[in-house]
């Protein structure tokens, strides 16, 4: 989506500590789902689903093209 949350997701997925908490919600939303890191959904999006919806195509897509979902998945309203 852009490189600082790129590099934010990337730095999840090697386990590594990341500081989350100046991100807005959407930002944050797209990070926790994007590295399948739930526990890290704000608290107004803490079902996965809301978060997902709470996203427009493009961060819905950039979501699946981290975790390797088909694009079609956000493609849905």
């Amino acid at each position: 989506m852009n490189d600082r949350l790129d590099a934010i997701i990337r730095d999840l997925l090697a386990g590594d500590a990341v500081e989350i908490g100046l991100l807005s919600t959407g930002e944050r939303c797209f990070v926790a789902l994007a590295a399948d890191r739930y526990d890290l959904l704000p608290t107004a999006y803490a079902d996965p689903i809301e978060a997902w919806h709470r996203l427009d195509r493009d961060w819905r897509l950039a979501v699946c093209a981290w975790r390797g979902w088909p694009e079609h998945y956000a493609m849905g309203a």
